[in-house]
């Protein structure tokens, strides 16, 4: 289920687009915003004994374009996830993740429209954290290169996501995306509208 569950973030990657989407690919090349979105991420501890949360700052300083885009994409559907790796790491920086003091650079930042506002899905080019790896039976890290998020934006500006915060992309064969997790369950997102709490 986790890996069903984030691999509809990189869907666009290689799938058919939806209706609509092109309209944004367009809108993101030929106008790339700036926005800053303050979310609280809540993982569950090793062993699901509990939780922990905390803040999460997303800037995106410009939307992935569509050349860019298509160099990875293509990267990882002739490469796989060593062509996905090299591609994306070469790719424009598209904004940075800052938690707890440490900024990680953000390579992929894509948008699309759904039902209630819009998906924005950000890949950076190093992992974020291992969820569990001081655990005794912790598994290698080995392969985990990325972080992957999405973020399910309403118009209104609040809305919710999940995070991949040490992740491993591969296509899945079906002309699909396969995103493995090192953590047991994704990273919870809510996003915080500005002045909310």
């Amino acid at each position: 289920m986790l890996t069903v569950l984030l691999s509809l973030v990189l869907v666009p990657l290689v799938a058919a687009q939806p209706p609509g989407a092109a309209g944004a690919q367009r809108q993101n090349q030929s106008a790339p915003t700036a926005e800053t979105f303050h979310v609280n991420a809540t993982a569950v501890t090793a062993q699901g004994k509990g939780s922990v949360s905390v803040p999460i700052t997303i800037a995106i300083t410009q939307y992935t374009r569509e050349h860019a885009r298509v160099t990875v994409t293509d990267a990882l559907k002739h490469e796989g996830y060593p062509g996905f790796l090299r591609a994306v790491r070469a790719a424009p920086i598209a904004g940075t993740l800052t938690m707890a003091g440490r900024e990680y650079t953000i390579r992929w930042a894509h948008q699309v429209p759904s039902a209630n506002g819009r998906t924005v899905t950000i890949v950076t080019d190093k992992p974020v954290f291992f969820i569990g790896l001081g655990q005794p039976d912790a598994k290698s890290t080995k392969g985990y290169e990325v972080a992957v998020a999405r973020l399910d934006v309403r118009a209104g500006g609040d809305g919710d996501g999940i995070m991949a915060a040490a992740a491993r992309v591969k296509p899945d064969g079906e002309g699909g995306v396969r995103i493995d997790d090192y953590a047991d369950e994704p990273v919870k997102l809510t996003i915080v509208p500005a002045g909310g709490k």
